[in-house]
């Protein structure tokens, strides 16, 4: 297959493992797809239909835990509100920029705020064992009640998007969320949650 500068693919990742990738090349197309794909309503609707000359494909969104659409374009990205960034974190650069600093703050500590906002690391695991992690830059937030709703927000979203490292951008499912995992901890989530640490979670 000849590829072209503005290639576009799209992968969908299922509630059963499964794993379909779409492929287009037109221009025209492509900027339909995106103006399409993103919109906070992508998950809420029915069915997710992709038609060609040569087949058409529907897959029921209920069934959908996560979309990729890898591009070397750069689409824009709706964030919810509050949402200054949220971009994909490879494993390597997840653990040494985030499992390593909360190490090097084990007196429970956030770590420093930035200039335009505060940043997390967001593991996401889904029920068909897909997993993605964020790194999510947000508004700083005032209180401690502020910031626990950041957390629960991610299941009251209709979708949660991001950017991917190698070009494109991402949606999740949030029905289709199994745990969410928040780096550096935020201060007041103990005296509500359950004392104790995060060992492994094991994906079969």
């Amino acid at each position: 297959m000849t590829t072209t500068n503005i290639d576009l693919t799209i992968e969908i990742c299922s509630e059963d493992g499964s794993h379909t990738q779409f492929y287009q090349s037109d221009e025209d197309s492509i900027s339909k797809i995106l103006r399409l794909l993103i919109t906070p309503r992508l998950f809420t609707q029915p069915f997710l239909t992709l038609a060609s000359e040569r087949s058409v494909s529907t897959v029921p969104c209920r069934t959908i835990d996560l979309i990729l659409v890898r591009t070397p374009a750069n689409p824009p990205l709706l964030l919810p509100p509050g949402w200054l960034e949220s971009v994909e974190v490879g494993a390597e650069a997840f653990h040494g920029e985030a499992v390593l600093n909360i190490v090097e703050n084990a007196d429970g500590e956030d770590l420093p705020a930035e200039a335009e906002g505060a940043t997390s690391y967001v593991e996401i695991h889904t029920v068909g064992n897909w997993m993605i992690v964020l790194r999510l830059r947000t508004a700083i937030q005032a209180t401690i009640q502020d910031q626990r709703q950041v957390l629960a927000h991610f299941f009251d979203l209709p979708v949660i998007p991001f950017r991917l490292e190698t070009g494109g951008v991402g949606f999740i499912n949030p029905i289709k969320i199994s745990s969410v995992t928040v780096y550096p901890p935020f201060k007041g989530v103990a005296e509500t949650g359950l004392p104790a640490d995060l060992l492994r979670s094991i994906r079969p």
